[in-house]
């Protein structure tokens, strides 16, 4: 690494020279950079917890060798600010942390990887909270093979693993992280994560990781006042925290840019990471993620290389954003769209109320863009403690509607992205608290039904290849929709019903029928269609939905 083009913020490896690396032997070298400190010393197991200083160049950075370093030695900063204070910080490049101590710990991984990135289109991405899997002194391995084995078997073509970086509260699930170089003990060990992406790829799917950039953890061991200034954040008081009150990176400081660019580069280049996600990515575009205060130029150009370097280690981004992608050129190859959040306010109205969302949903169905990424994240799914299935209307229809909004989904022209447990249609309320074992299936009956349905969009080219189209159709009824979707000569017709009206159509086409809620396998009323020739009627449940190939 080039310690001048890191000070002009055009470096993308600072994980290659800052933090502790292996030289020989048990020769250790030791780099942090605080340009703004008095002194820097160095306590750890390999020194006796005596304070050792580090030498100062004056780039600002401060460096020290030991030759008596074992792997899994601790060790902590001593910062002294030009007032003479002292302050105890982790090392902003830790690869592990110790939270109960409060202590870097050295850790170089010896996980060779064995399979490459995977180029996986289309994509039916699995979103998961590594937490919630592992119980008390559970093999963290064993936890990952099941979690590939459930992906697999449900016809996921991605995990998207919600912020995996170490983070002190457990509340926050990984958002404002303490070390954004370390994967979190609570997940197990590096190797483990290693281990675990690396059979993803052995079983061709992709793994998305989501970081969370524009912010971190106020708690003093971090960056915050790191050489005993605003090092890593504004200067200003009023833009230091943001709402959640974790503190703001400042993208202007050009360090700050190559941290932040080393931070991807060390996980889509040294991590083999497919995609990264960017939860929020309003909150970086404009100031404090507020629209009315204005555009951050500093992030629209930071976000600009960040896409760059993703694509030139032959990875992708997805950011999740709402309805603001249309106005800037940032370079995410997929947009996560949060307006389609509002179909679950459809199903959560009586269904003679439905009528009123028929602009909302034709505009969904006219709308479909290859870019773009549909689907219930965490927040969606979970949001006012009730899960997916549980915000179904009805006490005894829930299942019901709930195959007919998956139909809707996969159907549509996109990405597909779907919160862990949804496809079990799992009635618990989501809990970090609580285990959350794949291999436990909630309601067979639906699982079969998603899998099917899932299955059917991968192998379907006029559902998922990007110059597909898709064209609705004029139908009488409330809350019913037709509309084909068409891949050069391959034509299919979807029917969805959001109503407790059953519905007859006259088809306008020869069709066979390939799936349908109401199937007896599915647990439905047995009240199918098969094959139909033109002007015969297509019979739809109430809530219920089919796809048909068009003869």
């Amino acid at each position: 690494m080039n310690t001048r083009d890191y000070l002009d913020g055009k470096s993308q490896d600072g994980f290659e020279f800052f933090g502790s690396h292996k030289r020989k032997s048990k020769d250790y070298i030791f780099r942090v950079l605080a340009p703004n400190a008095k002194n820097v010393y160095i306590a750890g197991d390999f020194n006796n917890w005596e304070k050792s200083s580090l030498r100062k160049y004056q780039t600002g950075v401060f460096s020290i060798t030991f030759n008596q370093v074992n792997e899994g030695d601790r060790y902590e900063y001593l910062i002294e600010d030009v007032e003479g204070n002292f302050y105890k910080k982790l090392d902003p490049y830790s690869k592990k942390i110790c939270l109960e101590e409060g202590l870097t710990v050295i850790d170089n991984s010896a996980y060779k990887f064995k399979y490459k990135k995977i180029s996986q289109k289309p994509k039916n991405i699995y979103q998961v909270h590594l937490g919630s899997l592992f119980r008390d002194k559970e093999d963290k391995k064993k936890v990952y093979e099941k979690l590939v084995n459930h992906i697999k078997d449900n016809n996921f073509t991605h995990v998207q693993i919600m912020p995996v970086s170490e983070y002190k509260n457990y509340k926050q699930m990984g958002y404002s992280s303490l070390g954004l170089f370390a994967f979190s003990e609570r997940y197990g060990s590096l190797d483990d994560f290693k281990y675990f992406i690396d059979i993803l790829h052995k079983n061709k799917l992709g793994i998305i990781v989501e970081l969370d950039i524009a912010e971190f953890d106020p708690d003093f061991l971090g960056l915050d006042k790191f050489d005993g200034t605003n090092l890593y954040n504004y200067d200003y008081d009023n833009i230091k925290y943001n709402y959640y009150g974790s503190i703001n990176f400042d993208p202007g400081k050009n360090f700050v840019k190559s941290y932040l660019l080393s931070l991807v580069n060390y996980y889509v280049k040294e991590l083999r990471i497919d995609g990264i996600y960017f939860s929020s990515a309003e909150n970086m575009i404009y100031w404090q993620g507020d629209k009315n205060r204005g555009v951050n130029n500093s992030w629209l150009e930071l976000i600009r290389e960040i896409n760059d370097l993703i694509r030139q280690n032959k990875s992708y981004s997805i950011a999740g954003i709402n309805g603001v992608y249309e106005e800037f050129d940032l370079g995410f190859d997929l947009i996560f769209d949060s307006e389609f959040i509002n179909i679950v306010e459809v199903f959560q109205r009586q269904p003679i109320e439905r009528a009123i969302y028929q602009t909302y949903i034709r505009k969904l169905i006219q709308n479909g863009n290859s870019k773009k990424v549909l689907g219930f994240s965490y927040v969606d799914s979970y949001l006012n403690e009730a899960n997916l299935a549980m915000k179904m209307f009805s006490d005894d229809k829930k299942i019901s509607q709930l195959k007919t909004l998956f139909t809707f989904l996969m159907t549509l022209k996109s990405s597909k992205f779907i919160f862990m447990g949804d496809e079990l249609a799992d009635m618990r309320t989501f809990s970090i608290y609580n285990n959350f074992d794949v291999s436990e299936i909630i309601n067979k009956s639906f699982n079969q039904y998603y899998k099917d349905l899932a299955k059917i969009f991968l192998n379907t080219k006029a559902l998922c290849e990007d110059e597909s189209s898709i064209k609705i159709l004029d139908v009488d009824g409330y809350s019913i929709y037709a509309y084909e979707r068409t891949y050069k000569n391959e034509k299919y017709l979807v029917v969805v019903n959001f109503t407790d009206i059953g519905y007859e159509i006259n088809s306008p086409y020869n069709l066979e029928e390939i799936i349908n809620t109401n199937n007896l396998k599915y647990e439905g009323t047995g009240n199918v269609n098969g094959k139909i020739i033109i002007g015969e009627e297509i019979r739809i449940e109430p809530f219920g939905s089919a796809i048909f190939k068009i003869k």
